[in-house]
Order: structure tokens, then C-alpha cells, then sequence
């Protein structure tokens, strides 16, 4: 396999669920058997049963099941990722990206440099964005952690990659990209 002509190692920001409590732990099951169980008994009796509940009672059912279903607030972290520029493309590496609690990739994203149309820096929300041609290759972890042997997706499609760069202020990505690759790098501030 071709080595790098450089490798740029930093952290991304990935968005993943805040650990719930352990109240929320064990009521969200609790609500959702309590509205279960209205259902189901309304369809044997034939009448709504959530009807003849009092207005508190389905208030208070409504909050709860609006509550525990919604209260999953997401947080970004930091996940290292690595950008590997060659002669003619770029590789954007990561090893374990978490994409729900079902779906963790190690992904392989490779773009030629002449099938860049674009590539972005949004100042706002701190990401970077490249558009374009690219070769993905991802294969999904197992639930031991192993990998499979063949990747879970290979394609290439003209599409869009991206990284949050909050984590690694101390790297400047647009003058590392510059100067590793052909590649401009279009800076917006909105």
C-alpha cells in the first residue's frame, strides 16, 4: 500500500447522546408500558381509554412521555480522525466513528484532488466541508468490536464529507490543507 506524503492527526467533534439518569433509565420504560397498556386495552374494550382519564392524569402522562422521549440531548465530543494527502488525492481516515448507539464505521473517504468542486471553512459552526467526487469505504463495527472482512459500503458518489474542527484549535486546517494539496480552501463567515 502507498504511504502518505502527509498525515494530519487531530480531533473531530462528533455528536453523541448525553449518558441518561438513572431516574430516566427507568422511567421512559415505565411511561412507554403505562401508554402501551392504554392502547391495547382501548382496542379490546373498544372505547378510549386515555379519554377516561382525568385532564391531570393525561396532562401529566403527555409530559412524561413528551419528556423521557425528547429529554435525549445529544453533546459533541472529541474522536481523533486523520487526514492522509497524496500526490493526487486525499484520504480522510477514521478509525471508530460513532454514528448511533447501533452504528459505529471505520471509514476510508477518498477524494481526488481534480474532483474537489469545493471546499469550505464555516467559521460559525467551526466545520469543514469538502465537496465532490469521493470513494467511500466504510465498515460497520460488530456488536463484539470486530470489523468484517468485506466493507459494509463502497462507493464512490458526488457528494459530501466534513469534519468539526472545535477540538483541535491549535491546528490550523485551511493552511494545512493548502499546503499538503492543490486544494482551496473557501473560508465563510455565516
Amino acid at each position: 500500500m502507498e504511504h502518505p506524503d502527509y498525515v494530519l492527526r487531530a480531533e473531530e467533534a462528533v455528536l453523541v447522546p448525553k449518558k441518561d439518569t438513572e431516574i430516566l433509565v427507568k422511567l421512559k420504560p415505565a411511561v412507554w408500558i403505562v401508554i402501551g397498556i392504554i392502547i391495547i386495552l382501548s382496542f379490546i374494550f373498544g372505547d378510549n381509554i386515555y379519554k377516561e382519564l382525568s385532564w391531570t392524569a393525561r396532562g401529566l402522562l403527555v409530559a412524561l412521555a413528551m419528556g423521557t422521549f425528547f429529554v435525549n440531548s445529544d453533546e459533541r465530543v472529541p474522536s481523533p480522525f486523520e487526514i492522509w494527502f497524496y500526490g493526487d488525492y486525499l484520504v480522510i481516515y477514521r478509525e471508530k466513528h460513532y454514528y448511533s448507539r447501533k452504528v459505529t464505521r471505520k471509514e476510508y473517504d477518498k477524494f481526488y484532488y481534480k474532483d474537489i468542486k469545493q471546499c469550505q471553512f464555516r467559521t460559525v459552526t467551526q466545520r469543514i466541508n469538502f465537496y465532490g467526487i469521493v470513494e467511500g469505504i466504510w465498515y460497520n463495527y460488530r456488536k463484539d468490536g470486530t470489523l468484517p472482512l468485506e466493507p459494509t459500503y463502497h462507493k464512490t458518489t458526488d457528494s459530501i464529507r466534513y469534519f468539526y474542527t472545535m477540538y483541535a484549535k491549535n491546528i490550523d486546517f485551511v493552511k494545512e490543507i493548502e499546503a499538503h494539496s492543490p486544494v482551496r480552501v473557501e473560508i465563510q463567515n455565516n
